[in-house]
C-alpha cells in the first residue's frame, strides 16, 4: 500500500514501531521513502514536525507550545490541518505533489501544528472550528 501512496504521515512512535532498532529517525524515514511515497510527514510531538520530499529535502516546523490536556486526536487533526492547507492551495494532485516545494510544505506543516495544538489543549478529540483557527496564535 505504501508504494502507491503520495503522502505518508507517521509519528516518531509509529516509525519506531514500523522499523524497530537503533537507526535514527532520518534513516527510518529514508527507508519509508524508498518504498515509494513522494512525501513523508513525520510528527514528533513537542519537537514539531518535518516533511521529507524531493531529492532528500527536509522542512521542519516547531510545535505550537500549549498546555497539553489530552493528546487524543492530535495526529488526526494534524493530518486534517496539513491536508486542508494543501487543498486550499490547490496542491493535492499527483502532478503538483511531484514538484511541491519547501515553502508550500512548511505552510501546510505549520497549519497542521496549529490545528493539533488547539486539539491537545482541551479534553477529547475536539478539533477546532475555522473561527478558532483564525483567532489562535
Amino acid at each position: 500500500m505504501i508504494a502507491h501512496t503520495d503522502i505518508v504521515k507517521v509519528s516518531d512512535e509509529d516509525l519506531n514501531w514500523i522499523f524497530p532498532g537503533d537507526a535514527d529517525l532520518h534513516d527510518k524515514v529514508a527507508r519509508l521513502r524508498d518504498m515509494g511515497p513522494k512525501i513523508v510527514v513525520l510528527t514528533m510531538g513537542s519537537h514539531g514536525a518535518a516533511a521529507f520530499f524531493g531529492d532528500g529535502q527536509i522542512v521542519k516546523v516547531p510545535a505550537q507550545l500549549v498546555n497539553v490536556v489530552d493528546t487524543v486526536g492530535a495526529g488526526d487533526t494534524f493530518n486534517a490541518g496539513f491536508l486542508a492547507r494543501l487543498s486550499e492551495n490547490g496542491l493535492l494532485t499527483k502532478s503538483t505533489l511531484e514538484g511541491i516545494g519547501g515553502v508550500e510544505l512548511e505552510e501546510a506543516l505549520s497549519n497542521g501544528a496549529k490545528v493539533a495544538a488547539i486539539t491537545v489543549s482541551r479534553s477529547g478529540a475536539d478539533a477546532p472550528w475555522v473561527d478558532e483557527l483564525l483567532a489562535a496564535f
